[in-house]
């Protein structure tokens, strides 16, 4: 398997510790980026792509969603828990490390969505750290490493929030479109889902993009509205694409070394 390169880090935070300051390599590989941070961002930079991303996995479906990108030799993004719709992320002894270690191979991003998916802006500063930790933990047994872009749950991540997610290393971002597909996982009302992102797919131009929010624990998305959505891709002339890459941010800036304590 072919991991992205990526920058040595050093010491960074203790699991139970406060923030530390930045040292030399961690604040060369920020600069490095030029995607910002300490912000929330809700837009992709790049021209004619769509990001589609998923939130909530893995899950029992997420094994079908990486076979219909494949199929569409499209990428996306992850945004993995580790104690929300499953347990176990790094046990080799449930499907979990493998769908992980799966979408890296296969070039899509993992980014993190705390370990079990709190409201990182009501949560006290060290649950907020907690939640980012055990995740960090899980994946590093993984895959040797850690996301740098996170998406808070419930969308919302408020100043202090921002501030100890950009001293920890991380890229925070949202969505322009919402499918919510949440609200919609039956049969009779997935139709909603995909008319939202068509609606918002055929009232672009050429040059816009959009980065889109589903979930890859929904069984009428993975069964219905993962196609859709490729197919819609493909037929308005877009390609779909990972956050990094909907950003302009190559792939060695989208994980981070695991921390040492």
């Amino acid at each position: 398997m072919h991991l992205p390169s990526i920058l040595p880090l050093g010491v960074l935070l203790p699991r139970d510790g406060v923030v530390a300051p930045r040292d030399a390599n961690v604040l060369a590989r920020q600069t490095a980026s030029a995607v910002p941070r300490g912000t929330i961002i809700s837009h992709c930079t790049v021209p004619g792509v769509v990001a589609l991303t998923f939130d909530d996995g893995p899950y029992k479906y997420t094994g079908h969603v990486l076979d219909l990108l494949d199929q569409h030799n499209a990428k996306a993004t992850f945004f993995v828990n580790g104690d929300n719709w499953i347990q176990g992320l790094d046990d080799e002894s449930t499907p979990w490390p493998g769908l992980l270690r799966r979408m890296v191979s296969s070039g899509h991003q993992v980014g993190s969505h705390s370990w079990s998916h709190v409201d990182m802006t009501t949560a006290d500063s060290s649950t907020r750290q907690q939640q980012i930790h055990d995740l960090e933990h899980a994946l590093s047994n993984v895959l040797g490493m850690y996301p740098a872009y996170f998406r808070p749950p419930y969308a919302t991540c408020e100043q202090q929030c921002l501030v100890e997610l950009d001293q920890m290393g991380y890229r925070i971002v949202n969505f322009d479109v919402d499918t919510k597909d949440y609200l919609y996982n039956t049969p009779d009302t997935i139709q909603t889902s995909i008319d939202r992102f068509s609606q918002a797919l055929d009232a672009g131009r050429e040059q816009d993009s959009f980065l889109v929010l589903s979930h890859d624990v929904q069984e009428e998305t993975t069964n219905v509205l993962v196609e859709f959505m490729l197919n819609k891709i493909e037929e308005r002339g877009y390609k779909a694409v990972t956050v990094g890459e909907c950003l302009g941010d190559p792939p060695g800036n989208w994980y981070q070394a695991p921390r040492s304590v």
